[in-house]
């Protein structure tokens, strides 16, 4: 079945993990945690079931070269998740370098070769490639310890070499079991069903001796069925009605069992116990396949058993569950042609990939119709990958809905790049720089003469003082009435008295102005130098420019590279849908016709009863019903 390949893809990895772990310990320097960021979110990823996430972050994480220290432990989790989504050959490829790049000197590294080879041969022999499973199997060194020898030989047919298998010590009890129930059931492929019946029975007897769990239990049911089959078809039908009665009426396999007992018991004449069996059947499990086989029976035992109104009264019952069925078949047919095996649902559950998928509800409600297919391995492979094409469709309509929002987010990227270009390159920018440039060196020239000459006066004047303002105003004033002839002496000693205090205030001041100058000027070197970084950085973003023009043309072209893979999406998933329809439809097809063919035999059996009851007339008639009653 599907689901065991599927249930065990990402054990793999765990368990290449696990046997990687000493590694850690003999290395030189130990950690107790991820030294990789990267290989961390992978870990993160794959532990949370988020396989394509981890799968897609340790991709970019490999083209970036950011995991170093864990590259081999990468590498594995890396072909488990590859294996999981069918890129065997990929798988294949790395576990194969990452087992080259291992001397096996060591006992760790020997362990993680064997359970590498180990497991790569099963996931390869689930996925049906039985040579190269066996090629591996032989390059682990533990086929003599593995149940996987006995199922490859069983696929050679080598029966000689599946018998020396199954003695294997190392096989554990439930291993036994199912490999005793394989060999009968390949034995019994070859006709040879005196070997299969043996075969199953010591699977059953094994089964029996070990513990009581379920498990044990239904494996002794499915060997007990398969050994009554093996003696039926040799007509050995005491045997066969012992080895039915062997199976529990709760077991999965109580129908085909109560099936084969009826027959087994018509067979050997034992018309009561056949009609027991058939008719628990049809009561029980009415709307199986074995139920429906089992009408026809039924009212054939009544008859040998000299019962003819039951007979055909069973033969009525037959033909109205027939008739029920085959127009329940028909209508099943007509919705199946336009039911959607994978509806997409809106939302691309992305995690969910790698999953078995459900069928949908019309198939799961009328599963006592289509159980053969619904069991096939290759139904639910088929139906899991359109499942997974229908999501992926969605996740490339999500991109192709995203695409305009990051065009917008380029262009708005882009006309901001041009303004910041198209400021700092205009004449403005170049004309405030010049200013800027000048007020500098004037000031740096201004500092220097204050330094040379310790013109403390100067420096106040340019610290914009007040006093020293009204001062000078003060002197101009007085020179225009002394041109008058109409200053006095002592307005002359006060003002000559002020500039006195203004220039010991200076001569005071003179090392926190000078300071407060060199500090603006300082500041204006900075905001000079800083102009010209800014410029720098706005050419290399010129000289960058470019990249936006290609990420834009990426993203026009990716439009129509997403509407190619989702057409090409769309018809794959079309393909299979088809595919699946058709096989469904088949099956139903089967199922018409199986049921016409037992209608026409109830038909034809109520026909001749009635004639043999006209025939015999009303005394006979009256004689029957009251032997029937």
């Amino acid at each position: 079945m599907l689901y065991r390949p599927l249930s065990r893809v990402f054990s793999l990895t765990a368990a290449l993990l696990a046997a990687a772990a000493p590694l850690a310990a003999e290395a030189p320097k130990k950690y107790s945690q991820a030294q990789d960021m990267a290989y961390g979110a992978v870990l993160y990823e794959y532990f949370q079931g988020n396989y394509f996430d981890a799968l897609s972050t340790l991709l970019v994480a490999r083209e970036r070269d950011a995991i170093k220290v864990h590259s081999d432990n990468a590498a594995l989790i890396e072909g488990g998740i590859s294996l999981g989504f069918g890129l065997r050959q990929r798988a294949a490829t790395l576990f194969e370098q990452q087992l080259q790049n291992s001397d096996g000197d060591s006992e760790t590294d020997a362990r993680l070769r064997r359970v590498a080879w180990q497991k790569l041969a099963e996931l390869n022999y689930l996925q049906g490639d039985w040579p190269l499973a066996a090629e591996q199997l032989q390059k682990s060194g533990a086929a003599s310890e593995s149940g996987l020898e006995l199922n490859l030989a069983l696929r050679r047919g080598d029966f000689a070499a599946a018998e020396v298998a199954l003695k294997a010590k190392s096989l554990s009890l439930e291993q036994r079991v199912l490999g005793n129930i394989n060999l009968a059931a390949a034995l019994a492929r070859e006709g040879q069903l005196s070997a299969a019946a043996a075969r199953y029975t010591q699977a059953a007897k094994l089964a029996r001796r070990g513990d009581d769990s379920e498990e044990m239990r239904v494996l002794a049911d499915k060997a007990y069925t398969g050994a009554g089959y093996a003696y039926a078809l040799q007509e050995q039908h005491s045997e066969a009605m012992e080895a039915f009665r062997q199976v529990r009426l709760q077991t999965p396999w109580a129908r085909r069992a109560l099936l084969g007992l009826g027959w087994s018991a018509i067979n050997s004449g034992q018309y009561k116990a056949a009609v027991d069996a058939l008719q628990y059947l049809v009561d029980n499990h009415g709307d199986s396949a074995a139920a429906r086989e089992a009408m026809v029976a039924l009212p054939y035992s009544y008859e040998q058993l000299q019962r003819p109104g039951n007979a055909l009264a069973a033969y009525h019952s037959a033909e109205q569950h027939y008739h029920a069925v085959l127009t329940e078949l028909e209508q099943l047919q007509n919705s199946i042609a336009s039911t959607e095996f994978a509806a997409a649902d809106g939302v691309a559950q992305r995690y969910g990939w790698l999953q078995l998928a459900e069928a949908p509800p019309l198939v799961q409600d009328n599963r006592r119709y289509l159980r053969p297919i619904l069991q096939s391995d290759k139904f639910q492979l088929r139906l899991s990958e359109l499942r997974d094409l229908r999501q992926l469709s969605q996740v490339i309509e999500a991109w192709q809905e995203k695409l305009p929002h990051f065009a917008h987010l380029i262009d708005a990227r882009a006309q901001r790049h041009q303004t910041i270009v198209e400021n700092y390159h205009s004449a403005q920018f170049d004309q405030q720089m010049q200013i800027a440039e000048q007020q500098y060196h004037q000031l740096d020239e201004f500092l220097g003469r204050i330094e040379k000459d310790r013109d403390g006066l100067a420096l106040l004047a340019a610290q914009d003082s007040e006093m020293l303002s009204l001062l000078r105003r003060a002197e101009e004033n007085y020179k225009v009435l002394e041109k008058a002839g109409r200053a006095r002496e002592s307005q002359g000693k006060t003002l000559a008295r002020a500039r006195g205090i203004l220039l010991w205030q200076a001569s005071e001041d003179y090392h926190h102005n000078l300071w407060q100058q060199r500090k603006q000027l300082l500041k204006l070197d900075e905001q000079l130098h800083q102009a010209e970084r800014q410029r720098r950085n706005t050419d290399l973003v010129a000289r960058r420019a470019p990249q936006l023009n290609r990420l834009h043309a990426q993203v026009s072209e990716a439009g129509p590279q997403l509407s190619a893979q989702r057409a090409a999406i769309t018809r794959a998933a079309d393909l299979i849908e088809a595919s699946i329809r058709k096989d469904v439809i088949a099956e139903l097809q089967r199922e018409r016709t199986q049921v016409q063919q037992y209608m026409a035999h109830s038909r034809l059996a109520i026909a001749r009863l009635q004639d043999a009851a006209m025939q015999a007339g009303p005394a006979a008639e009256t004689q029957e019903g009251g032997e029937d009653e």
